[in-house]
């Protein structure tokens, strides 16, 4: 047995079965056919061992990198509520003189983060906030499963960057922060085991938005083992909110995480509007009926949350649903939002959304 893989063994002190299970994996012949890029068979090894030390590790470890913590104004008590959902990784990948390393990944059912840093080699300034790394447009994200089989997924994707402030805009390195969303939501029965993450060369763009610069050439793809888990909660208040049109529309769910706020409303009657009538003033209003400031959360001691657009919105597989994501300005604990109300207003009215009964989103159905 390879040293280094005894070593993660003796670490983690899996069981034998779990033994005999990685071992086995190794010496499987490759997968044939390819619905979706196929992890490298080290890779894979890599991952099963990594999980299962963060798994052990997930009982102590509780620390969250100071930069996502400043990023989102956390103080340590909101650092607490983030904890069940952040994972320590150590990932890196090196080409051509340069190092890309993820460090940390937080998690809610709607959005994955990932902190990472790219470092040039000496001499290289990056010193704009509009850097990204050049992958085709088909080429997105593979989510795997805890054995590195890749997940199939019919679903929106939202995949981001955002470079944060490093305190020293003229050296050669970048605070990175990536966002991947699916807009119906990441799912337990999946058993998310990781990321694959495709990166190529680090570039900018010219003054025209089809003239990329190269800014760094290389490769920094790499695979982020992590086990996901859900820190939100949902309810569905199947209640009137208010009229667009002369109609009523219809709140159907809410998600709530100490940093999220998801929403699917729908218009009612259905199919007031039938698609081939829908005109573009129609779509408009429909799809931003409710805007951050058309909405704020309401602690149950009366603490008013408010909101900001987030990343993901767009229809569902009915015409007639909305999504709808939102950012709360503030972390914020669940117990505190629980038996308050969520206060939306259309046109003039003003409705309260009671958030009494939030459960476990993994046990709604």
């Amino acid at each position: 047995m390879d040293e280094n893989l005894r070593r993660v063994f003796d670490q983690a002190r899996p069981s034998p079965e779990q033994k005999e299970a990685m071992l086995r994996r190794l010496l499987e012949p490759e997968r044939k056919g390819k619905p979706m890029r196929k992890l490298k068979k080290l890779t894979v090894i890599g991952i099963a061992a990594a999980l299962m030390v963060i798994s052990c590790a997930g009982a102590v470890v509780t620390g969250i990198d100071q930069r996502i913590l400043d990023y989102f104004g956390a103080n340590s008590e909101q650092a607490e509520l983030l904890t069940p959902g952040a994972v320590p990784v150590d990932v890196t990948a090196e080409d051509n003189g340069a190092k890309f390393h993820v460090s940390q990944v937080l998690m809610d059912r709607y959005t994955i983060l990932f902190l990472a840093d790219f470092t040039a080699p000496e001499g290289t300034v990056l010193d704009r906030d509009d850097y990204r790394f050049d992958t085709p447009m088909e080429v997105v994200p593979d989510l795997f499963d805890r054995a590195g089989e890749p997940i199939e997924i019919e679903r929106t994707w939202g995949w981001t960057l955002e470079i944060l402030d490093d305190g020293d805009p003229m050296d050669n390195h970048l605070t990175l922060l990536f966002w991947l969303q699916i807009n119906d939501g990441f799912l337990p029965e999946w058993e998310i085991g990781g990321v694959s993450m495709n990166n190529g060369d680090l570039i900018r763009y010219g003054e025209n938005p089809w003239d990329k610069i190269t800014v760094c050439s290389g490769d920094w793809s790499c695979e982020v083992p992590f086990t996901w888990q859900d820190i939100g909660r949902s309810i569905q208040p199947n209640q009137v909110i208010g009229q667009l049109d002369g109609k009523d529309i219809i709140l159907t769910d809410v998600y709530l995480s100490p940093l999220t706020l998801r929403i699917r409303y729908q218009r009612y009657p259905l199919g007031i509007h039938p698609p081939h009538t829908r005109t573009q003033p129609i779509d408009y209003r429909w799809n931003h009926v409710l805007e951050s400031d058309s909405m704020t959360l309401i602690t149950r001691d009366g603490h008013v949350v408010n909101l900001i657009e987030g990343m993901g919105m767009g229809g569902t597989s009915n015409y007639w649903e909305q999504d709808r994501n939102y950012q709360l300005t503030e972390i914020t604990a669940l117990e505190d939002l629980e038996g308050g109300a969520l206060n939306i207003r259309i046109e003039g009215g003003s409705v309260d959304v009671p958030l009494d009964g939030l459960v476990s989103t993994e046990s709604v159905k």
